[in-house]
């Protein structure tokens, strides 16, 4: 086996479990999430005495955790197949296909994420949290475009 693919393969399976980590985390936060904008949206009905303004606030938080929930679920089950496919590639480079797609797609929502993030908020943390993503989606990509050429 030729060293850049057994580099690749290395790559694409260490980082693999790791998404796989990171995705099941996701899915955990998020469901978390949902089901405490539910809690709290219960929570502010059944509770009186509120002025209209702060309805209309806890309103607001409530649906803004909502969809970051709905994102976060969404963003861990997108990690957890990235994950998979990677792993599974790792070991039978045949099924290189699935996890070469998913890096392109995970590259493209990293990119689109830090420009998102550059535009709006502009906070370093964000930032620096952002192309932490695209360095780890380009590493996936890479070991898949790597396996995909070479195999």
């Amino acid at each position: 086996m030729d060293g850049r693919i057994k580099n690749a393969k290395s790559t694409l399976k260490i980082l693999g479990i790791l998404s796989i980590i990171l995705g099941a985390f996701g899915i955990i936060l998020g469901a978390m999430s949902i089901v405490g904008g539910g809690v709290l949206a219960g929570e502010m009905a059944t509770s009186g005495g509120m002025s209209p303004t702060e309805v209309d606030t806890a309103t607001t938080a409530t649906g803004l955790v909502l969809i970051a929930g709905i994102v976060l679920l969404a963003s861990g089950f997108f990690t957890l197949l990235l994950g998979i496919f990677s792993v599974r590639a790792s070991n039978d480079f045949s099924k290189i296909g699935s996890a070469y797609v998913f890096a392109i797609i995970n590259l493209a929502i990293s990119v689109v994420g830090v420009i998102v993030n550059f535009v709006g908020t502009m906070n370093v943390s964000s930032l620096l949290d952002g192309v932490v993503g695209i360095v780890f989606a380009a590493c996936i990509f890479w070991a898949a475009k790597t396996i995909r050429d070479n195999a």
